[in-house]
């Protein structure tokens, strides 16, 4: 089962802590029957069908501990048995003038392909609404976007900066000039499926003139949005680890962009440990504590055990090949350190240690962040369109999504790297070529990562070989298109959501450039096997 949100807070101003309980139920009992003003579910099962055709198991029940602590757990399971179910989870914990409150959206289904919509059930905002002090940490947890005044953009730097902040903050700024108030459209959108994980708050114009004044590189302006992330914004050396989405991608990419931003405070939520607190729900006679345990067959466990020690023997192999690639990356900055000691230019050594607001990231948190990355910092040698960008949705929310963003970033470099290198003067051969000589930013060649060809089973088959043709510019195609072969594996053994990477070489041509055609799932690019 795979949590696709996690929401989290304490309320300490409720002094009674049995009422507020007996409420949160009510709200989700609204929510569950899809109806308002019903009758609290009671403690048990109940199974109703809903509007939609969809079938929905609900359980409610109360848990006690050996010391007196109260808690009420209600799920509500849509579809289960089914190829694709849905689990909606609430649990409060009631202490002395303090509950604590836990809500998760899980989700598990047999097609790995499918299109998922991260956000927060809808009955949270209904159970902020419960007058309180909901927080988190340090973070006041709330419902909709809050509007921040330029004479109140001290309140806003003071959150940004407090150590004690555990919640993503989402500024959206007001675009320059006329507009038609888009923005607050969808800063409202972005608010609504945020609720519970991250605080949303707008700036206007006089508002974000204030703010750029106070902070700098790492404000937002003209319809941007920029995600903080819960680290305290001090150093600018990290500007890059709060995402900033510029207002003309919000305008010409509206649905994607919010899909994004609200995916990426998802994942944060769902690496949030869950306190202690909530162990009470482990307990004899919780329901955790009463789901059967499942058996599979020994044919099953011999598929996936075989599966298991594929997957070890691949982890093992591309960490030597990392530790191989550390290992020449050290010697050749260890030597590049003499050379400049001996030229006197030390001070290079320690200036460019870090990085810097303007320089390019290190980093990237997740794919479609590499690919933001790569358009803004790789342009001069490197071509990747928005048409190249396929369906990332899925592989940000992955499990493995901050590994394959990166590996990813990694590649867009490589390709970046090697172009700049043919265009300086190196003519020993092509991609492969250049990566296997090990240069610092090259990608690894080996058959397991890259491939400057397909199969003859796809080159063959004109089903497989069509889903290669991707867009290009008219200097290299004047109708467009180009079939490319070359690609780069972010992640072999990864399933049909590993992404992939497909270019063309375009160096010793007419633009001088390497050219992407495709970033995306693998399952958009099959062939007989897909790794």
């Amino acid at each position: 089962m795979s949590v696709l949100y996690r929401a989290l807070w304490t309320d300490p101003s409720q002094n009674d802590v049995r009422a507020y309980a007996d409420e949160a139920l009510c709200r989700f009992s609204s929510w569950a029957l899809e109806g308002t003003g019903v009758t609290p579910l009671s403690e048990g099962t109940t199974k109703v069908s809903l509007v939609s055709g969809r079938e929905r198991t609900i359980d409610v029940r109360p848990v006690e501990s050996g010391t007196g602590t109260h808690g009420l757990e209600a799920i509500a399971r849509d579809q289960p048995g089914q190829a694709t179910s849905w689990t909606t989870l609430m649990r409060v914990v009631e202490q002395p003038e303090m509950v604590h409150v836990l809500v998760e959206n899980q989700m598990e289904s047999d097609d790995l392909t499918l299109r998922v919509s991260v956000g927060r059930p809808r009955f949270v905002d209904d159970l902020l609404s419960i007058p309180g002090q909901p927080v988190l940490g340090g973070s006041a947890v709330f419902a909709g976007a809050q509007s921040i005044p330029a004479k109140g953009i001290s309140i806003l730097t003071d959150i940004l900066t407090s150590p004690g902040r555990t919640l993503p903050v989402i500024v959206c700024s007001e675009p320059g000039g006329d507009h038609d108030d888009q923005w607050l459209s969808w800063t409202n959108r972005i608010a609504t499926r945020v609720a519970g994980i991250a605080c949303v708050l707008t700036l206007d114009k006089e508002a974000v003139s204030a703010f750029r004044q106070a902070i700098g590189g790492l404000a937002i302006w003209n319809g941007g949005v920029r995600i903080y992330a819960p680290v305290p914004v001090t150093d600018v050396s990290e500007g890059w680890r709060h995402r900033y989405t510029p207002g003309s991608r919000m305008v010409s990419s509206t649905s994607a962009m919010i899909d994004r931003i609200v995916y990426s405070v998802a994942q944060i939520s769902t690496r949030r440990r869950v306190p202690g607190v909530f162990n009470l729900f482990a307990e004899p006679g919780s329901i955790a504590a009463e789901t059967p345990v499942g058996y599979i067959s020994a044919e099953v466990f011999d598929e996936q055990r075989t599966q298991w020690e594929f997957a070890v023997d691949l982890e093992i192999t591309e960490r030597s090949e990392v530790e191989k690639e550390l290992a020449r990356a050290n010697g050749h900055l260890t030597r590049l350190k003499d050379e400049l000691l001996t030229l006197g230019l030390g001070k290079l050594i320690w200036s460019t240690r870090h990085e810097v607001t303007a320089s390019i990231p290190d980093e990237a948190q997740d794919t479609s962040e590499a690919v933001l990355a790569a358009q803004t910092y790789l342009s001069d040698w490197l071509v990747l369109p928005d048409s190249a960008v396929r369906e990332l949705e899925d592989i940000d929310t992955a499990p493995s999504a901050f590994a394959w963003g990166n590996t990813t970033w990694r590649g867009l470099r490589a390709l970046a790297a090697y172009a700049k290198d043919r265009a300086n003067g190196w003519n020993k051969g092509g991609f492969w070529e250049w990566c296997a000589e090990g240069s610092p930013l090259s990608w690894p060649a080996t058959s397991k990562k890259l491939s400057m060809t397909e199969s003859e089973t796809v080159q063959k088959n004109s089903k497989l070989r069509d889903t290669r043709i991707f867009k290009v510019a008219s200097e290299i195609n004047p109708n467009g298109q180009i079939l490319m072969l070359a690609h780069l594996k972010i992640a072999e053994g990864g399933g049909h959501l590993a992404p992939r990477v497909y270019f063309h070489d375009d160096t010793g041509g007419a633009t001088g450039k390497a050219h992407v055609g495709f970033v995306g799932p693998h399952y958009l690019v099959p062939n007989k096997q897909a790794n």
